[in-house]
């Protein structure tokens, strides 16, 4: 005579399941809305602090901001439309060589360890049919992260939307948002984080200038060291050792597999002297070209940006790691004013 019953507290239980997993569901779309929202706020603002160091200067030579962003965009632009005339159909030419010559690399890379392993009594089994199609697959996981981003393309030209103008309305009109920001604190607390808010835009500032001077002399280093070594594809290699090395030790990492896989295809010696020559660009890099251009700025203990870079590109892809250290330096000047600077002031008084 209860069974009615119990089909109808079994529907009820099922049906509140239900709507918690559907709660649940819009919940986690919902933040995964709103951390790709962050994300691409987060690159509008890097690149605001990046246009604004040349702006800023403009401006204490009495040139309004909003024409400083004017000529500085397309100065820019100018630059990169005459780089891109004469070196964009080498780049293309040494791409294309590359996606095709490095899968038949990687394979004859892989038979030779298997030869050296079985020489040494190892069995290594496996390593056939590297192709491009495995490669691109591989490429799809990693790109996953960055692409995850935009799932069509109303999203993603909404994403470049902000990270295109938002920075040049930034740059070009500071003082509006720098206002409204302040005012989100209580009165007498205003100043004081005027104060902050310009101490973590002069250390993000100085460690960019000095990462993207960094970024050049690794570049052109690599370059001279592939050619030098005879690797094909150096001019596209190096502008990509260059461009990587914006990710501290990360990117370093990376980029040295595809000369190095090229190499060893070749003559062993080749990739014996690609390890040594882009360990000798890291060291110059590390030892003598980072200490003289960023002495300004506070470094970041190596462990802190492994840390930043490994958990904000396992959480969100390249985009992620990317924006790690940046977010690490200043999350560093918000930890050293706003508590370790309360703390020693409350222990001196």
């Amino acid at each position: 005579m209860n069974f009615p019953g119990r089909v109808l507290l079994t529907e009820r239980g099922l049906l509140r399941a239900a709507l918690v997993v559907f709660a649940l569901f819009l919940a986690y779309r919902f933040l995964a809305t709103v951390v790709a929202a962050v994300l691409l706020i987060s690159a509008g603002l890097l690149l605001a602090v990046a246009l604004s160091g040349p702006v800023e200067a403009l401006y204490q030579r009495k040139v309004p901001r909003p024409a400083g962003t004017a000529l500085i965009v397309g100065g820019a632009l100018a630059v990169i439309a005459a780089g891109g005339y004469l070196l964009l159909p080498e780049l293309a030419r040494q791409a294309s060589q590359l996606v095709t010559t490095l899968p038949e690399a990687l394979s004859q890379a892989l038979a030779r360890l298997r030869e050296l392993a079985n020489s040494l009594g190892l069995q290594i089994g496996g390593g056939d049919g590297i192709t491009t199609s495995t490669l691109a697959s591989v490429g799809r996981k990693v790109l996953g992260g960055a692409l995850g981003l935009f799932t069509n393309l109303a999203s993603f030209l909404l994403g470049l939307v902000v990270i295109l103008f938002v920075p040049l309305y930034l740059v070009a009109k500071p003082e509006p948002v720098v206002r409204w920001v302040v005012r989100l604190f209580p009165p007498g607390r205003r100043e004081r984080a005027r104060e902050v808010l310009a101490t973590a835009y002069t250390s993000l500032l100085g460690w960019l200038k000095g990462r993207l001077a960094s970024m050049a002399i690794v570049g052109v280093l690599s370059i001279a060291a592939l050619y030098i070594i005879g690797i094909p594809g150096a001019l596209f290699l190096g502008v990509l050792t260059g461009l990587l090395a914006f990710v501290p030790f990360i990117g370093p990492v990376v980029s040295v597999v595809p000369p190095f896989l090229l190499g060893l295809a070749g003559d062993p010696v080749d990739a014996l002297w690609v390890l040594l020559a882009y360990a000798g660009i890291q060291q110059v890099e590390s030892n003598l070209v980072t200490p003289l251009i960023m002495q300004q700025v506070a470094s970041l203990h190596p462990a802190v940006v492994i840390v930043s870079v490994t958990v904000l590109g396992s959480a969100f892809g390249i985009l992620g790691t990317l924006l790690a250290v940046p977010a690490a330096v200043v999350a560093g000047v918000l930890v050293d004013e706003l508590w370790f600077e309360r703390l020693e002031a409350a222990d001196s008084s």
